[in-house]
């Protein structure tokens, strides 16, 4: 680990998630689990789908609530016998519905359909997604269309996602409340209010597991690696029950190194207790866990 960044451990096995600290929308693209594409297709209409929103104030995430669901069907698939090989036409239909994907809320919709051909039915697939035009006018009034409305379901459900992640959160399901709070849009007015109730169901959330962080602190201390020990220890909020335990572990690591890094740790210490640093270490944290509760789900696979 490089004394230069502190990594902010909430599991030991979290995955970093692509959420950028705007006010932009969130969206992510999520491909049934059905879906019949292979994985190089799926990729090359992930990549067509964010480039349709790309310029348009959306900011592609690698999991989000808001997803672009596209559900790829046959409308028609025939061969002809060519001199030398066999040719496959296809045409496919693309029906993209935007949704919450976790409460299934459709959010809009946009049909497109695509025709191919390759020398199988995979080529010949992949050639009909390749084939659509994303920068058409008819999906840049979907962009613009869906923009609004994805604005208008935050602010009419400021107060209903609020509370619904408090339930799941009474429950000790922190990772599905936080969740449905992760994503919502800086920019709009409910935002304090979301943030506030993140904040504290982070920290339950914390209390929750930062004994985790604890337990893996005092093995990379036992083990000597003492930067490790310093940063595991460090990710811990100042407001958690494991608070004391973080300090001692700081302690200890303060009484093995040299002055340079005692500097370090008193340096980080400082930074981590900072409004703005508990801030955004929060949110930053309570979106890693909803990231690890996104890529658990069944229904759809979230493409990157």
């Amino acid at each position: 680990m490089s004394k230069k960044h502190l990594i902010t451990v909430i599991f030991l096995t979290i995955a970093t998630c692509s959420f950028c600290q705007s006010g932009q929308i969130y969206m992510s693209v999520a491909m049934p689990s059905n879906s019949i594409l292979d994985s190089n297709t799926k990729s090359i209409l992930k990549n067509k789908l964010f480039n349709m929103v790309s310029p348009q104030d959306v900011t592609a995430a690698e999991c989000a609530p808001i997803a672009m669901v596209p559900d790829v069907n046959v409308i028609s698939e025939e061969k002809v016998e060519g001199v030398m090989r066999t040719i496959t036409t296809v045409e496919l239909s693309v029906n993209i519905s935007v949704r919450d994907i976790l409460t299934d809320a459709v959010i809009n919709t946009l049909q497109l359909s695509a025709k191919g051909n390759g020398y199988s039915v995979a080529e010949a697939r992949r050639n009909a997604i390749q084939s659509i035009k994303e920068k058409s006018a008819v999906c840049l009034q979907f962009v613009n269309s869906t923009k609004e409305r994805v604005v208008s379901y935050y602010e009419e459900k400021t107060s209903s996602l609020i509370a619904k992640a408090n339930t799941l959160a009474s429950m000790q399901q922190y990772d599905e409340a936080l969740a449905i709070l992760s994503a919502y849009p800086e920019s709009l007015g409910g935002y304090e209010q979301v943030y506030d109730a993140m904040k504290s169901i982070f920290v339950k959330a914390q209390t929750k597991y930062c004994s985790q962080t604890i337990l893996a602190a005092r093995a990379a201390l036992a083990n000597r690696d003492f930067e490790g020990a310093g940063e595991l220890a460090s990710s811990i909020d100042v407001t958690s029950s494991c608070a004391s335990e973080a300090k001692e572990v700081l302690d200890s690591v303060k009484q093995c190194q040299d002055k340079a890094y005692n500097d370090f740790i008193a340096l980080e210490e400082q930074r981590i207790s900072s409004n703005e640093r508990v801030a955004t270490a929060t949110v930053n944290a309570a979106r890693d866990i909803a990231t690890a509760y996104y890529k658990r789900q069944t229904t759809y696979i979230f493409w990157w």
